[in-house]
Parts: structure tokens; sequence; C-alpha cells
């Protein structure tokens, strides 16, 4: 019996042995003798490989529909590539580029006819209603490949129930713009950096006790304000958003509206409200609409006003091509002061591309690989995210010399909040705010109570859009 246990024992070190000799690394073979393979082999195990691609469907035509602000020749472009390179498959892109006030429409009719295009170029705080609806499909796998260039905060948007919906071609921060000759000329030099291309930051007791004060006074007498709010309807409501968040306060918290309770937000309504009554912005805020206050900007009345990145580069143009005055235009980040210390959040719109849910898998498959195509190809990528400000880091660094704007907004972005909260059905909820606010600006209302009503009406269109979602469900 103890021989055979001693035989047994020999064999096994043997059998260790050889094992040891099989894991050594290449780079150390004399690290133990070579083994002869046993004559008896066990059955090997190949390893896990990944589940070979759908093999691509040919002869298929889909339509991309475009509501973005983009040269039609940089979709067209991209189109033409794609078929180009795909010219053995024999695909057909067709394009659809309208302006975003015919959107709803035409989606709605094309639900009703079973029209849906394969793809959708919109922007994420309008494409994400439709996610709920279940006409957007997931492409997690998609976004996920170039996750870890893109940034956070533009990742993070296009995300609900932890799946991705979207992958973004360009983003346009809003914060505001401000005339710094204005600013200058009314004795306020100190405060408008010397880099032209840095995004200013101001604090909020800066705001209230020496810019606006200083702005105040040297427009007076004249059709002039120093900074302009509105309340007459939801365009551009981003601007009037982000001022409520000044005070630190929140707009959302867990999918649903906290603005009429929080106390932050409801003092940052009172703040807005007793600049008005001192006459630091307009005093017509009533009947103001956002398009007014950035006209007014383009021809000088205002020094400060609503703004994002894609409004900033249209009035350069329009000062390059002599259709406006030409002055010294700058990106400023909303001020907030938050458990007392200074920082500043800009809002971020961000503009991508998504897949519908058109019911036609061979559109679909297509589609998605037109967009893992144009992920793959630099030029053309480009040419999407320098249409405002890049989604991708290594873009904004590959262009930064043409663009040296682009590293001051690079600064801003972990600040960047997300004005929609993800909460469903938020495009919904917009039209809830504004006759609140002018409640509150008129005195018809506190503050507390035009957000109170505003938060209650709200998360009744949350709730019913979270109800009915099929994506939640």
């Amino acid at each position: 019996m103890k021989k055979l246990v001693s035989l047994l024992l020999v064999l096994c070190m043997v059998l260790a042995m050889t094992a040891c000799g099989a894991s050594a690394p290449a780079e150390t073979p004399t690290e133990a003798p070579k083994q002869e393979a046993p004559k008896e082999e066990a059955p090997k195990v190949e390893a896990p490989t990944e589940a070979p691609a759908p093999q691509l469907p040919k002869n298929v035509s889909i339509e991309l529909w475009a509501d973005m602000g983009i040269g039609e020749d940089v979709l067209q472009n991209a189109i033409d590539a794609f078929e180009k390179e795909y010219a053995d498959y024999g695909y057909e892109v067709t394009l659809n580029k309208f302006a975003g006030s015919q959107r709803a429409a035409l989606i709605s009719g094309a639900i009703e006819t079973n029209t849906l295009p394969a793809l959708l170029f919109s922007a994420w705080f309008t494409t994400s209603d439709y996610v709920h609806q279940g006409l957007v499909a997931d492409i997690t796998d998609i976004a996920e490949s170039v996750k870890d260039d893109m940034y956070a905060s533009t990742y993070n948007a296009t995300v609900i129930d932890g799946k991705s919906y979207m992958v973004g071609l360009y983003q346009s921060y809003f914060g505001f713009i401000y005339n710094a000759d204005m600013m200058k000329e009314a004795g306020l030099g100190e405060f408008v950096p010397e880099d032209p291309y840095e995004v200013t930051c101001w604090t909020v007791d800066q705001m209230e006790n020496d810019i606006l004060p200083a702005l105040a006074e040297y427009v007076k007498g004249t059709e002039k304000y120093p900074i302009g709010f509105f309340a007459a309807d939801n365009q551009a409501d981003t601007f009037m958003m982000n001022w409520l968040t000044m005070l630190g306060g929140n707009l959302w918290k867990d999918g649903k509206s906290v603005a009429g309770e929080d106390a932050n937000t409801i003092a940052a309504l009172e703040k807005m409200i007793a600049w008005t009554n001192a006459g630091l912005t307009n005093s017509n805020v009533i009947t103001k609409s956002g398009a007014e206050v950035g006209g007014e900007f383009k021809n000088q009345v205002s020094v400060l006003s609503s703004g994002q990145f894609t409004n900033y580069t249209a009035n350069l143009k329009a000062m390059n091509n002599a259709e406006i005055e030409k002055f010294d235009m700058r990106i400023a980040a909303i001020p907030v002061k938050k458990d007392g210390k200074d920082t500043v959040t800009m809002a971020n719109y961000v503009y991508g591309a998504s897949v519908m849910n058109n019911g036609k898998e061979d559109q679909m498959i297509v589609a998605r690989e037109f967009i893992k195509w144009l992920l793959g190809n630099e030029e053309h990528l480009t040419a999407f995210n320098t249409n405002a400000i890049p989604c991708y880091v290594s873009i904004t660094e590959a262009t930064a010399a043409a663009n040296p704007i682009y590293a001051g907004l690079a600064k801003v972005e972990p600040y960047i909040w997300d004005f929609t909260g993800g909460v469903a059905g938020y495009v919904s909820t917009r039209a809830l705010l504004f006759p609140e606010l002018q409640a509150a600006f008129s005195g018809e209302k506190t503050a507390a109570e035009a957000l109170a009503n505003y938060s209650k009406g709200a998360n009744e269109v949350i709730q019913e859009y979270m109800d009915n979602s099929l994506v939640l469900n």
C-alpha cells in the first residue's frame, strides 16, 4: 500500500512539473525543462472568441433625417464617402435636412405611415422623448467603443437607464455671451480677460455688486440694458434655467422636478426678480422673448445676453459678412455660489446620431454600420465635430491650433450640468416653466409659489411619460 501511495505521489509531481513547463512565459523558456507532450492529451479548450458580426445585407436604401444646424455639404460629403466605401454592398443614403420646427410634425407623420427613417441626426434633448416612445434603438455597444475618448458630460447625457441611444457628433455649451468693448467703456476692463478665447468666469457677488450696477449706470438714459432676462416663451429657456442654479440649487433630482422645494433654487429666482426691480436687467422681462434678446445683443442694445456656442459662431460670421457691426464678443460661464464657494456652470446641447426603430431590420443594420463607419473616419468625424464644440478629446487636441477657444471650453467641461435632468418627457415640461416665470416677475405669485406650481405640473408630465415609457417598463 505504501509503495502504491509513493508511486502516485511521484506521478503527481511529474504531472505538476509538466503543467508548470507548459505555462511558463514565452520570454523565459529556460525556467523549466521541456516536457514531452503526453500521448493521450486532454481535450483542448479553445479560448472564447467574439461572436461574428452579422452579415451585412446588400442593396439597401435608407433615409437620414437631420435637423442639426450644420452645413448640408458636411452631411452629403459623409454620405457620398460612405456609399463609395460600401459600393460592393449597393447602399444608398437619402438625406432629408429640415428645420427643427418641422421635426415633430414629420416624425408624427412618419409614425402614422410607417415611414420612419433609419437614421436621425438631432439634438439629444428632443430625441430623448422619442427614446421613451420606443422609436430609438439601443446603440450602447457603439457608444462604448468611443466612450474613453468622449467627454464624460457628453456620454452621460445620452444614457437612459444605463443604455446609450445616441452617439455625439458635436455639442454646444450654453452660458452667456457679452460685449467686451461695452464692458471696458463702462469701466469694467478688470473683469475682461486678456485672452479673448478664455471663457470668462465671474462670481455671483461680482455680478451683483460690481458688473451689473456699473452697466446700469453706463446705459442709463438710453434704450440699452445690462443683461436680458425673458419669460415670454420657452425659446432659449436654458438660459433662464441656468440662472436658477446660480445659488447651488437643483431643478431635478431622481428623475423628478424639485425646483419648487429647493430653497436655493427659489432664492435664485428671488434674486433674479430683485435684479430686474433694481434696473439691472431689461424692464420688460414678462413680454421679452429669448429670440428678441439675442437680436438686441447683436445690435449692441444689451451688453450681456443668453447664448450658446453656436450663437457665438453665428454672430462672428455675421460680423465677417458685414451683416452686423463688429465688436469684441466673448463667452462667459454662469456664475454659481454653492455652499459659500464660488464656481461656475454651463448647460450643454449634445447633437448626435441615433438609429430609429423603424421595424426594417436591414435598414437598421445599415444605419448602425453608417454610424460605426463615421466614428472610424477621422476626416468626416472631425468635420461634424468642428461644427461647434467637439465631443471627443482627441479631436479637441488635434484641432486646437485652428480653434484656440476649444482649450478654454474644455476647462469648463467638468462644471457642465444636464439641464434636462435626464427626466422622461423633458420637452413637454418646457412649456410649463415660463407662465410661472411670468407670474413671478409680475408679482402675481411669489417665487416659491411659481416654482412649486411648475414642479407640480412638470412631475405630472414626467410621471405620465414614465408610466408609458417603453424603455423604463
